[in-house]
């Protein structure tokens, strides 16, 4: 059986792949499996945290297949995080992240923080980091 390209299909698996090497590039993440899980908690915590009208806007401007991802799960009638502090944010990562202990989410965080902020309009990502406290902020601009 001779399977054809389906341009869409194709161009968002290359979008995805394109934002899975861009963290592979930082060398914190031994494989792209563990790249990804840090990603898709990231997002989650993210979409968790801005309220739900800043949540849907982050979303929006997520390629095809990380927009599946991000909201996965999500209801948007339950109340956002309060998390106030950078341990209380990545705490909220961890929660999301599952089965790879091993990784420094201090330092893998903020990069993956900066490869998601850096793929969306740039005046949606200073709304997203706007939604965030300063301190949490401040894991983002360091």
């Amino acid at each position: 059986m001779h399977h054809k390209h389906i341009k869409g299909v194709d161009k968002a698996n290359e979008d995805f792949n394109h934002v899975i090497n861009l963290l592979m590039e930082s060398r914190l993440f031994e494989n792209e499996q563990k790249a990804f899980a840090i990603l898709k908690a990231c997002l989650k915590a993210l979409r968790e945290r801005v309220g739900k009208q800043e949540a849907i806007h982050l979303g929006s401007q997520l390629s095809t297949i990380l927009r599946g991802f991000y909201y996965e799960g999500w209801n948007p009638n339950t109340e956002m995080s309060r998390s106030r502090t950078t341990s209380d944010f990545l705490e909220d990562v961890r929660h999301f992240f599952h089965g790879h202990d091993e990784i420094d989410l201090s330092r893998a965080v903020p990069v993956t923080l900066g490869v998601i902020l850096d793929m969306i309009d740039q005046g949606e990502a200073k709304q997203v980091l706007k939604n965030l406290p300063k301190n949490i902020q401040d894991l983002y601009l360091d």
